[in-house]
């Protein structure tokens, strides 16, 4: 057992795995591991979201030390906080050679644990934790560790850095070759609705839906749609996708009786946590489905659409409607940590999000494709985020730049100071999406 859950995992997502079958989709496996966790973590108050970065990839031979590898990381990462946020990333690279290169990191941002419990983690995983180096002010309490990983092989690292957050990294080869024979899909813009209670797992799907070409709108609950159902009598204004999260107060038969009210060819599905009753019922016009979903689900309720033609949506809403319409931010930080957790925050509020690692690179960012909003930390080497930013608005006063509101996020420095040189608002870390939600609808309003 890794963190009361099973060391080997099922295929997961309703799958009975057949030699049959062709070979696992990375994407998928991903998506699989993080279905297994997110439930516990709901129970500790923590909020997971993935993000696979890249090709859909075809894993060669047996994957159960893979599903092992990742469960390994994402449990770690969900025992390691109390109350906040875990970012799941894959990055993958197979460029001409059949052995491709796999990075995994999880990112916890809230409140952690008690030092022994982390500890009992990282022996759990084999890791070593690195001497402290003595008079070190900026190492205080902080922690690094590294091991090999028992299931796959390579290399399986940890760190924590106060007011910042934890970071669990592995990265490995793997067999595995780009999966040709995948077409690409595009919703051409067509309509998807999104029924939660939760703004950051509609949020979350969100971004993947409009990645894919759909047009997204939300809703906190299903009179909220059905309001809207009224107000849009014409056929052609409906939802092609309806996605409702499960929750106490929204239920299968709440999404069955919207069905009954949506055309014929409107695709209605419920998202339930592992271990949800629903995921063994079977009802009429609303399919049930483990959340997260995977990257092939999200593609495969895109083929659905059948080639029907889908006029532009006109709808208004709080959030973008297409990924198109998504403002950009950056982020300036030199710490990976807080590159993941920032970045994961604002695009659940959004916004797409480029990195810079320092001042000289957030300048050089910002002449190249200047931004809609940019979140600086304040100690980065070479250049700082005060010099960054008197630089920045010096080049906005010459009529260089266009005016974007500049935000620091920092745990050490004053806010006269940030003032002092422009700064438009001024955050402490850690970062949460209350804190960020704020100043976006305070400095980019619609």
């Amino acid at each position: 057992m890794i963190g009361g859950i099973p060391a080997r995992l099922p295929s997961g997502g309703n799958c009975q795995m057949r030699a049959s079958l062709p070979p696992p989709i990375l994407g998928d496996l991903f998506a699989e591991s993080a279905q297994h966790v997110v439930p516990i973590a709901a129970a500790k108050g923590v909020q997971c979201m993935l993000d696979y970065r890249g090709p859909p990839i075809d894993v060669a031979g047996d994957a159960k030390e893979l599903r092992l590898a990742l469960h390994q990381v994402f449990s770690a990462a969900v025992e390691v906080i109390d109350r906040g946020f875990v970012f799941f990333t894959a990055d993958i690279d197979c460029i001409g050679t059949p052995q491709c290169r796999l990075i995994v990191e999880a990112a916890c941002t809230g409140t952690p644990v008690p030092d022994d419990v982390i500890t009992h983690v990282l022996g759990r995983l084999q890791l070593h934790e690195k001497p402290r180096v003595e008079g070190d002010a900026s190492a205080a309490n902080s922690r690094a560790a590294t091991g090999v990983c028992s299931a796959v092989g390579g290399e399986l690292s940890f760190v924590s850095i106060p007011t910042e957050g934890m970071l669990f990294t592995l990265v490995a080869g793997m067999p595995g070759a780009v999966a040709h024979d995948v077409p690409a899909v595009d919703a051409g813009g067509a309509r998807a609705w999104l029924i939660s209670e939760d703004s950051i797992t509609y949020r979350s799907l969100e971004r993947r839906l409009q990645a894919l070409g759909w047009s997204t709108k939300i809703f906190a609950d299903v009179n909220a749609a059905a309001t809207r159902l009224d107000e849009q009598p014409d056929e052609a204004s409906r939802p092609s996708l309806v996605v409702a999260y499960e929750s106490p107060n929204l239920a299968l038969s709440h999404l069955r009786w919207l069905w009954s009210q949506l055309p014929a060819s409107t695709q209605v599905v419920l998202a339930a946590q592992l271990g949800s009753a629903s995921l063994a019922t079977s009802e009429p016009g609303v399919e049930v489905r483990a959340w997260p979903f995977s990257p092939s689900e999200l593609v495969r309720f895109t083929r659905q659409l059948n080639g029907e033609a889908h006029p532009p949506a006109d709808d208004t809403m709080p959030a973008a409607l297409t990924f198109a319409s998504r403002r950009r931010a950056l982020v300036v930080d030199d710490n990976l940590v807080n590159q993941i957790v920032a970045t994961g925050l604002l695009q659940v509020l959004g916004l797409e999000v480029d990195i810079a690692d320092d001042g000289d690179d957030a300048v050089e960012s910002c002449l190249r494709e200047p931004p809609d909003f940019v979140l600086m930390d304040i100690h980065m080497p070479r250049m700082d985020g005060i010099e960054a930013t008197r630089r920045l608005r010096a080049l906005q006063r010459e009529g260089t730049l266009p005016r974007f509101p500049i935000v620091a996020a920092t745990a050490g420095t004053s806010e006269a100071a940030c003032e002092d040189v422009g700064m438009d608002g001024f955050l402490t870390k850690p970062l949460s999406v209350e804190k960020i939600g704020r100043e976006l609808r305070r400095l980019l309003p619609r």
